[in-house]
């Protein structure tokens, strides 16, 4: 079994409110979703951990195979509340997709093996080749050069070698999922080191794998 993995990034600094919103848009959906103390044993498979706020930024680790449902909650989330969100999501290993939308407006898509459902699923292979991976809405957005984060918009099934890096000092090669990692490094978000500076735990109910959005 491969790592499925679903973390977004908030422009915010307020935990509560953050907190709140993802209660809320739980419950729309019909999903109990509860606060815990941030010291509660976690289950992997229900609970939503949020971290504390670095750089303007606050990161949410979502629950296992929640990667199916980011990207909807992100495209809801950041036009309801007007807030700049980057969503990453992993897929068995294989692969890494990027959405980052403000407010209703969507700024970058991006799949690091945009054709690796060509053949099993021509639906998520239109779905990905239909991204604007461009970066320079993105990169104006943020106040960087689209030339910090043009390097990590590539095919990893097009590069001469995996071992390949964006930059010369980022942790991980292009081949590497975990590459995301120094992508959002150069937006300004940082992952966080679970469970290092947890600051609040939602554990979401047992019925959100049929009741959210998927996309």
């Amino acid at each position: 079994m491969g790592y499925f993995l679903a973390v977004t990034a908030f422009k915010t600094d307020s935990v509560a409110d953050l907190a709140r919103v993802v209660i809320d848009h739980m419950k729309s959906y019909g999903v109990p979703c509860e606060s815990l103390p941030v010291d509660s044993q976690l289950v992997p498979q229900r609970d939503a951990q949020i971290y504390a706020p670095v750089a303007g930024w606050t990161v949410i680790f979502w629950p296992a195979y929640f990667n199916i449902h980011d990207f909807p909650l992100v495209r809801t989330l950041a036009a309801s509340q007007g807030w700049l969100v980057s969503t990453v999501h992993v897929y068995d290993d294989e692969y890494w997709e990027h959405l980052c939308c403000s407010g209703g407006t969507e700024l970058h898509a991006f799949c690091s093996r945009s054709r690796f459902w060509k053949e099993e699923s021509p639906d998520d292979f239109q779905r990905m080749s239909g991204y604007d991976t461009e970066p320079s809405h993105l990169a104006s957005s943020i106040g960087i050069s689209p030339q910090v984060i043009q390097p990590y918009i590539v095919d990893v099934d097009s590069l001469p070698t995996p071992e390949a890096k964006a930059h010369p000092n980022d942790e991980f090669t292009l081949g590497d999922f975990w590459v995301f990692v120094d992508f959002w490094r150069r937006m300004g978000v940082t992952y966080p080191t679970p469970p290092q500076n947890l600051a609040a735990v939602l554990r979401l109910g047992l019925n959100v794998g049929k009741k959210l959005p998927v996309g």
